[in-house]
């Protein structure tokens, strides 16, 4: 009986821990994509470029209601102070009933159809479709940038990460050479100097590590800005470089102090790959576009502008109804003509105002060239800015082992009272630094590499 109850609570509790796997979430890093779309299905900044490229399109259907009929109706109530005349026998005038003059319905229906505008309809709609393509291009060029945004401060928490990790560690570090420090002195085989020193450098590793989780928390709170979420949240991120130097990167001893003493090779731009990464960007980037499309929708307005002042032909068709009974019929009766609306001289406003647009336009156009130059000094820039980084990344991963050793070998020289309290301090300092020069390496060349597709337009 104790058996069989046993084997039943077993399978109870593993019941229990199935289903609690089951409706207890495992904790998945947010990545960078996830972040992205975050972003930009809630940016306020992205939101109103939205509504900017919506209010666009409606504009553009707007104008093309213009070609279509503008069907109007006309009701007047109509009150007669003075009597009116009529013809009586012989056609000579006599006075209108005057029952029928005091109140009467006047009532029209009517349609005008744009037949002839001069071209003004047609460039008016081009313009419209010309802002529309600027608003996408204006949009598509806020996206872009949103999205390098949130990529640097998904790297500024990264690295901050890091920071915290190298100050907490030398505070670690330090408050074990204390110790060491404080034993030798209890011994008699240090002196209290020593005890000092470094108890003042454990101070101030704390005071780092202090100001490192401070820069933390400000990165935190501006990647979860751009994400439109409260400031203070912390979820964990994946990683975008490895969590620490692969041995095999590393190498030999002998090989590092090669490395470090070999003197640093220039950067050689591939002027071939810049030129064709160039290209593409000229190819891709929005705000190229956006500025193409300004200069269009400058023309074309200053040609609906010219369009003016030929003549303007439309057909009119309207129905009239009135119920006067001092007139002979009381009934429906249609009309139908062609409206001709022709501005022959307007002291010259058309034309200077079509000219001042064709200036804008024109200036749409200087401002593309200037920024297409622009664009390609910023993808050669980006370019070298990440040769630079990757350049740095085996440099700063072989002093981290220089650094490491250089330590435990102070500690131990110091140990072994051959060596001093100062140099064991300078090897820590020199070790943290240069773990910092590491991981400022790695997220450099991540952040650069960021920059170059957006310098190209493909982020």
């Amino acid at each position: 009986m104790t058996r069989y109850f046993r084997r039943e609570s077993g399978w109870a509790v593993a019941m229990i821990g199935a289903l609690w796997l089951m409706v207890v979430p495992s904790v998945v890093a947010e990545d960078l994509a996830e972040a992205w779309t975050m972003s930009l299905n809630s940016n306020p900044q992205l939101g109103a470029s939205r509504r900017t490229t919506t209010a666009a399109g409606l504009d553009l259907a707007s104008i093309k209601g213009t070609r279509l009929p503008q069907i109007q109706t006309l009701n007047l109530e109509s009150f007669l102070t003075n009597p009116i005349s009529v013809a009586g026998l012989g056609g000579q005038p006599k006075a209108a009933p005057a029952s029928g003059q005091q109140s009467f319905l006047l009532s029209a229906v009517a349609a005008t159809v744009p037949i002839y505008s001069g071209g003004r309809i047609r460039h008016s709609i081009a313009d419209s479709h010309a802002q529309l393509s600027a608003a996408r291009a204006d949009e598509a060029a806020a996206a872009l940038d949103i999205k390098l945004e949130v990529a640097r401060a998904y790297v500024d928490v990264l690295r901050a990460d890091r920071g915290v990790a190298v100050a907490r560690s030398s505070v670690s570090s330090l408050s074990s050479q204390a110790r060491d420090v404080g034993n030798l002195v209890k011994q008699g085989l240090s002196i209290r100097n020593d005890l000092l020193a470094a108890q003042v450098a454990r101070s101030n590793a704390r005071q780092r590590e202090i100001q490192a989780k401070n820069r933390l928390s400000i990165a935190w709170a501006a990647y979860n800005r751009y994400l439109c979420r409260p400031m203070e949240t912390v979820v964990p991120l994946a990683d975008l470089v490895p969590p620490e130097p692969p041995a095999a990167a590393i190498g030999r001893a002998a090989d590092l102090a090669a490395l470090l003493e070999a003197d640093p090779e220039p950067i050689v731009p591939d002027e071939g790959e810049i030129r064709s990464l160039g290209d593409v960007a000229l190819r891709n980037r929005p705000e190229l576009k956006s500025l193409s499309e300004q200069a269009r929708s400058g023309h074309e307005q200053a040609a609906a502008e010219r369009a003016k002042t030929r003549p303007q032909v439309s057909f009119f068709v309207a129905n009239i109804y009135q119920n006067a009974r001092f007139l002979p019929t009381e009934a429906d009766s249609g009309a139908a003509s062609f409206l001709l609306n022709w501005t022959i001289y307007d002291g010259g406003r058309s034309r200077r105002h079509a000219a001042a647009l064709d200036q804008r336009s024109a200036a749409s156009l200087c401002r593309r060239d200037d920024l297409a130059a622009a664009i390609r000094l910023q993808v050669r820039s980006a370019w070298l800015t990440c040769r630079e980084s990757e350049s740095r990344i085996p440099v700063s991963r072989a002093a981290l082992t220089q650094a490491d050793e250089n330590l435990r070998v102070a500690r131990g020289r110091y140990l072994q009272q051959r060596g001093t309290n100062t140099e064991v301090l300078d090897a820590e300092a020199a070790r943290v630094q240069s773990y910092d020069n590491y991981f400022n390496a790695l997220y450099d060349a991540v952040v650069a590499g960021f920059e170059l597709h957006r310098a190209v337009g493909d982020l």
